[in-house]
């Protein structure tokens, strides 16, 4: 809390130096010929703990220049690409302008190491208006699947069901290197676990849209940035990890990649071995005008997860101005579940008077597999150009679930009827189709950016289900299903953005045309929708100067139906509890509003109001007579979210850099719910406080904490949640050999407990997942690790980085 206090206190004190008195430090970066460097980087720093208070970038002259500081002792450090870093003396500042002693930066060999060995990215920076969690050289995020990095991300949100939230709100668009997976709920938690994690590169945040991007996603969008090899020749790398926590868990992976003049081949194979437990307590009590019941259940997932991922992929620059670019990714995942679990039922402070036992397993199989193709076309040196991109994936997934139910008396020995059986196979095939074309050119000192995008969406369900009857199985025509879903969109944007003078300004609509036809065949319900929807989005920035950056936006979004939860089948968890979907659900809208201010182009602070209508939230039923609970979705009739984001980056000397992101949020909900009215709000805390140590050029470590505060999401109390890892990494020698050691949750604290008590519902979840573990990941990189310079003094070299 200290640390805490202490980073906040830096923060005003640069608020309040912001605006002062305009002095200035200024000089001039050169080389060693006495040439000006261009476009270095200049940063003032506190002396001698190097705390870092300022940057600026170098101008054509290679002059410099900070305008407003604090009284103190400071030096000044320069880097530029291709050349060592450079430094100026101490000195100390007064109430004049000061003018630095030219520095000089030596060249370096004309080879640069790969970039995992000499530099690394922030591993919490915010990058044009989106937050940007940098994980491809965190001990922590090592060897884990992409939902699990995914949960470590600042303002995420993952709860019990594995769905995912970002600044408290659900409705997030998830993509893969900007394109949709077109999947939410648990189709998509079953992906993101099928994905290896080794190959991501960042996780990219942002609640703003623009023309361009897809409406879907009334919360936002949360990018997955996989990685890129871009070096020269013959190159790849090894990765091993194993965990152990209740379990034994492990994965492997390799990448190779050619690139020769033009042509870049890349082929990436892993393979997860994921054993884990979870543990779940559940009490409840069900109203009746007799008597009340009390349920006290207790059940144990054992899980045992084995995937496969694969990637082949080839790019070919075919001219100067053209590039083309094909790839194909696969995955098999195998899940085996057994869920035994022990139900005491009573009356509300009675002894207990009936025992279910339950014995329950489930065979699931998920195959996905896609191919993308994309052509990227340079029309002219002006600018413009025009990209062509095609995306067809297909993702099966079966499942074969048994039930069986023993109920015994209350002294748990004697049977109080003879056992029950079920079993039912689940069937869901998702085939998706999505092709788009945009293009860009220079317009009235601006740019202009068009396309259009068609995508169609087909999921096939099915669901048999049966009941043993002696020594015979018979179909349950209650419980069994075939419900078929297709979505086409056709979407068109325009975007233009300008800056006049100190003034960006940009903004663009968007329309999308929706068919989309659900039809449930066992029950003989149809639903057919075809509706057509606008999307303004608009942004305006100032930069004040350099260091002072302001932008306010706005954008209409829209988040649509799970295909799952507008199936009316009946998923059963057990013989009382279930889930139901509804197919009358409706998609909600957003009205979004951001204001964000960058200082010094390291603290952030944004402020977003969301106004969400027809909002689609989990709701209760229960049935007092068969004693049985279900949770559906509905639509309510409001929905409000207010949020502020700090995001307070520090470095305490050369050692120790701390990345403290902060999220306050109020959420309001106003509308029917379960048959009544509900009108309430509440206020919340989250904070990622990230710790980053560089003991030395080799020795790294790290430190991560996660706190969620209590809050009300509906009808549900969100119970506090809070966690803490820790990661060591280890770079050998030989710069192609690192080890990172990582012990996740180290205080057994991360629980997801969720409690309900609203009208006549009234539960308590409690839920830990196997999260405390100890992990050692081995990675290896062979081949060529260099990459050649072309321009020394080209900034653009910097931010392509080899990977």
């Amino acid at each position: 809390m200290k640390i805490l206090l202490h980073t906040l206190s830096c923060m005003v004190l640069c608020l309040q130096f912001a605006f002062a008195q305009q002095k200035t430090i200024s000089g001039i970066i050169k080389n060693a010929d006495n040439t000006p460097i261009v476009n270095a980087s200049v940063f003032l720093v506190t002396e001698p703990n190097r705390g870092f208070i300022k940057s600026a970038i170098t101008d054509e002259k290679g002059q410099f220049k900070f305008l407003g500081f604090p009284k103190g002792n400071f030096r000044i450090e320069a880097t530029a690409v291709g050349y060592a870093k450079g430094e100026s003396g101490a000195f100390q500042t007064a109430d004049s302008s000061i003018t630095i002693e030219d520095i000089i930066l030596q060249v370096l060999t004309k080879e640069l190491e790969a970039v995992s060995v000499q530099g690394q990215l922030p591993q919490i920076q915010h990058t044009n208006g989106r937050l940007v969690m940098n994980v491809e050289n965190s001990s922590i995020s090592a060897g884990n699947n992409a939902l699990e990095v995914l949960k470590r991300a600042p303002g995420v949100d993952v709860d019990k069901d594995d769905n995912i939230s970002l600044m408290g709100q659900q409705g997030v668009n998830v993509t893969i290197d900007g394109r949709q997976t077109y999947m939410t709920g648990e189709q998509l938690a079953t992906f993101l676990k099928s994905t290896d994690g080794s190959q991501i590169k960042s996780i990219e945040l942002s609640t703003t849209r623009s023309a361009k991007d897809d409406a879907e996603g009334t919360a936002g969008v949360i990018n997955i940035v996989m990685k890129k090899n871009r070096l020269e020749g013959f190159n790849g790398s090894f990765v091993g990890s194993g965990a152990v926590g209740e379990k034994w868990r492990g994965n492997s992976s390799l990448s190779v990649n050619y690139k020769k003049n033009n042509s870049t081949f890349f082929t990436n194979y892993s393979y997860t071995d994921n054993n884990y437990n979870e543990n779940i307590r559940i009490t409840r009590i069900i109203p009746n005008d007799v008597a009340d019941t009390y349920f006290d259940q207790t059940s144990r997932f054992e899980n045992a997860d084995k995937t496969h991922n694969y990637k082949l992929g080839f790019e070919q620059k075919t001219s100067a101005r053209n590039t083309f670019m094909i790839q194909f990714n696969g995955a098999n995942n195998k899940e085996d579940q057994l869920t035994p679990g022990t139900t005491l039922m009573s009356q509300p402070n009675r002894s207990v008077d009936s025992i279910m036992v339950s014995d329950n397993n489930n065979d699931e199989k998920f195959n996905r597999y896609s191919v993308n193709i994309n052509n990227e076309f340079v029309i002219d040196s002006t600018g413009k150009k025009l990209t062509a991109d095609f995306d067809y994936s297909t993702f099966k997934t079966n499942s074969v679930l048994n039930y069986g139910y023993y109920s015994y008396f209350g002294d748990g020995e004697t049977l109080m009827y003879a056992p029950e059986f079920e079993r039912s196979t689940f069937g869901v095939d998702i085939n998706i189709l999505a092709t788009k074309l945009d293009y860009t050119q220079k317009l009235w000192k601006g740019n202009i950016e068009t396309g259009a995008k068609y995508s169609n969406v087909q999921s096939d369900n099915d669901v048999y289900f049966e009941n043993r009857v002696g020594s015979n199985w018979e179909n349950n025509t209650n419980r069994s299903n075939i419900f078929n879903y297709e979505e086409q969109i056709l979407a068109g944007y325009f975007d233009y953005s300008t800056n006049i003078k100190k003034w960006g300004i940009k903004a663009g609509l968007r329309g999308e045309y929706t068919i989309s036809d659900g039809h449930s065949i066992t029950q003989n319900k149809q639903v057919k929708r075809d509706y057509f929807d606008l999307f303004p989005s608009a942004s305006l920035s100032y930069n004040a100067h350099e260091n002072h950056v302001f932008a306010l936006n706005y954008s209409r979004k829209v988040s649509r139906p799970n295909y799952r939860n507008l199936n009316p089948f009946e998923y059963y968890v057990d013989k009382r509890t279930y889930n139901k979907g509804n197919p009358y659900l409706n998609p909600q809208y957003t009205d979004g509003f951001s204001f964000n201010y960058t200082l010094y182009k390291r603290f952030n602070i944004a402020l977003g109001h969301d106004i969400t209508k027809g909002a689609m939230i989990e709701s209760l039923g229960q049935d007092t007579v068969l004693k049985t609970t279900w949770i559906t979705r509905e639509n309510l009739g409001e929905q409000t979210t207010s949020y502020i984001n700090l995001t307070i980056p520090y470095r305490f000397g050369k050692v120790w850099t701390m990345f403290n992101n902060i999220t306050g949020i109020y959420m309001h909900f106003k509308g029917p719910v379960s048959g009544y009215h509900v009108n309430l709000g509440s206020a919340f805390i989250q904070a990622n406080i990230n710790n980053n140590f560089r003991f030395s050029k080799q020795f790294t470590g790290e430190v991560s904490v996660r706190y969620n505060s209590p809050f009300i999401y509906n009808m549900y109390k969100i119970q506090t949640r809070w966690g803490t890892d820790i990661g060591a990494t280890y770079n050998l020698k030989d710069e192609r050999t690192s080890l990172k050691l990582a012990v996740t949750d180290i205080f057994h604290t991360n629980h997801n407990n969720v409690f309900t008590e609203f009208e006549e519902f009234n539960s308590k979840i409690y839920q830990y997942r196997d999260s405390q573990t100890v992990r050692l990941t081995l990675t290896y990189k062979f081949g060529n690790l260099k990459q050649s310079i072309r321009r020394v003094n080209d900034s653009s070299e910097e931010k392509e980085r080899a990977l």
